[in-house]
């Protein structure tokens, strides 16, 4: 075991993909422990991929670039621009707004924060916002993406965990409403303090055929949690539901999908799907051997001798995933902290859905750290701003999301509420 876990850091230090890492230290442990026959841990590597629930991440990314090239971005910033745009932070807000309801299509935070970035930061700066917070403000609201259902980390999360994934869907609704609420506050605090302008109040009239234009992208979220509550389909179904959805809206509504682009969609696509599948692939053999040598069991024993307070233990646990969260993205952190942490948290007696939002929103964070978050990076490239101003920037708004999730961790209730609802948890 110490061999495994030293080529495991070994390979990451030399800059080995985070793929090469976990099956490389599998392989390892499987020649030198002479009970893991290499068959057995080519079985596992494809056996973690024969999961259905597994087929909802390439089709829910599939249909967030459908809904993406089909022209959803322009019509959902004008909707939420004439609907916040008058109140003071207008523009900020209008951001946020944009991102929770693009978040709700794509489930990834990198896809929001450069198709909300690229439209509403020059905007920003160009009514006089300042462009450090202009991108701060995006890259902390883009991290909405993985919190609000559905997403791609609960995905993974649910699959590694054996946790209900719809569950799950539903207890990020109210951490995603929150965070975004939070930062709505902090936008309004600072357009007070630097007298940011706003938009004058819109016509009904155009507040109406705005809101009539986005209709077909705000009906997404709630065609697929309604499906899932309504026992319609499963959440796997729903992301197939999503894709046909969204290639018709795309095709016949706002009519910017054609036999030209689609190709290039579906490259893209495979693409971001790929990599996913690969990771999840390679974590269920470093999965396996983590849950046979005891691992977790090793570390509630280890925690249990420093302290039983569950409270205690979710502050270690959120100071260990925020300082994992800074190097490393979000899906390979999760295929790494999932089999050691949900068995501690059912130890403790902690719900997994909440345990599930906590471990996901502490990642997500992640995205938006100095110095290699990759939020950061793609909102420097939209913007051209350098890293170093924009890193300096978003310390604020991420006190705000670390506020945010404190109350999150220490309020499980948010968490367990709908899903207790919905789903008799």
């Amino acid at each position: 075991m110490i061999v495994f876990i030293l080529t495991f850091v070994a390979l990451l230090c030399i800059s080995a993909p985070i793929i090469v890492a976990l099956g490389g230290c599998s392989l390892v442990y499987a020649l030198l422990s002479g009970g893991m026959p290499i068959t057995t841990l080519v079985q596992t590597v494809f056996g973690g991929l024969a999961t259905f629930p597994l087929l909802a991440i390439p089709l829910f990314m599939l249909a967030g670039n459908l809904m993406n090239t089909g022209g959803i971005t322009q019509d959902l910033v004008r909707f939420a621009r004439l609907l916040l745009g008058h109140i003071r932070g207008g523009l900020g807000h209008a951001t946020i707004l944009a991102c929770a309801i693009f978040a709700a299509i794509s489930g990834a935070a990198v896809a929001t924060a450069v198709a909300i970035g690229v439209v509403m930061i020059p905007a920003m700066t160009k009514a006089g916002y300042d462009e450090d917070v202009a991108g701060a403000l995006t890259c902390t609201a883009s991290c909405m993406g993985p919190i609000i259902p559905p997403s791609i980390p609960f995905i993974i999360y649910g699959v590694t965990a054996n946790v209900s994934i719809g569950g799950l869907f539903l207890g990020g609704v109210f951490p995603g409403l929150l965070l975004g609420g939070a930062l709505m506050v902090y936008m309004y605090v600072v357009a007070v303090k630097r007298d940011y302008p706003r938009d004058r109040r819109a016509p009904l009239k155009e507040v109406v055929v705005a809101t009539f234009k986005a209709v077909p992208a705000l009906f997404m979220p709630f065609l697929i949690l309604g499906g899932i509550l309504s026992g319609m389909f499963t959440p796997t179904e729903a992301a197939g539901v999503a894709v046909v959805y969204s290639l018709i809206v795309g095709l016949f509504l706002y009519r910017r999908l054609n036999l030209k682009n689609l190709p290039g969609v579906f490259l893209k696509a495979g693409l971001e799907s790929g990599m996913v599948m690969m990771l999840i692939a390679m974590s269920e053999p470093f999965a396996w051997i983590v849950a046979v040598d005891q691992i977790p069991q090793l570390l509630i024993d280890w925690i249990s001798t420093l302290t039983t307070s569950p409270y205690l233990i979710l502050l270690f646990v959120n100071i260990l995933l925020l300082l994992i969260g800074i190097p490393m993205e979000t899906a390979p952190a999760l295929v790494i902290v999932t089999p050691v942490l949900a068995p501690l948290a059912a130890h403790l007696g902690i719900d997994p859905v909440h345990m599930g939002v906590v471990i996901c929103l502490n990642l997500v964070l992640g995205l938006i750290t100095p110095p290699v978050g990759a939020v950061l990076f793609a909102v420097c490239g939209v913007t051209g701003m350098s890293l170093d101003r924009l890193g300096r920037a978003v310390w604020a708004p991420f006190a705000v999301s670390l506020a945010v999730l404190a109350v999150i961790t220490y309020v499980p209730w948010l968490s367990t509420f709908l899903p207790g609802v919905f789903m008799g948890r």
